[in-house]
């Protein structure tokens, strides 16, 4: 499962994602520890207004630990700023609601949502800030 991180400061390295995410997925008594898998950095710019957004996604194994890890790490402070965390969800036509074109008989056209509130078409990505860092083994930052 894919941890999602919601406008993280612009200064993030791997590794401080790593050390927010560890004491959340580290195991107890009963509990089996996580394993994180890999850990990005996503740059996203905003056409309309041209401001950045960064997230940081992070893959943890099993989904047992990464939806407990979620619960601990929400309302956390994460480099003194209040982040959204939450399961990161791949969009695809199948499971995309805005797909669903039939109208059912009970739903009329007034009950529908006039404007969209996502703003895929506004956001582009920039680039992934990942591959400014070396191997996932050791995440030291390479020469820009």
């Amino acid at each position: 499962m894919i941890i999602f991180l919601r406008r993280i400061p612009a200064t993030t390295q791997l590794s401080d994602l790593l050390e927010f995410i560890k004491p959340a997925i580290k195991g107890g008594l009963f509990r089996t520890p996580g394993r994180i898998l890999d850990v990005s950095i996503l740059e996203l710019q905003d056409k309309r207004f041209r401001a950045l957004e960064f997230h940081g996604l992070i893959t943890v194994e099993p989904d047992a630990v990464a939806v407990r890890a979620i619960k601990r790490l929400k309302g956390q402070r994460f480099k003194g700023k209040l982040v959204v965390v939450r399961q990161y969800v791949q969009r695809d036509w199948h499971n995309d609601p805005r797909q669903n074109h039939k109208i059912t008989v009970t739903q009329h056209l007034s009950d529908r949502r006039k404007v969209c509130r996502r703003r895929g078409k506004d956001l582009e990505l920039v680039r992934d800030i990942s591959e400014n860092f070396s191997s996932s083994g050791d995440f030291v930052r390479k020469n820009i």
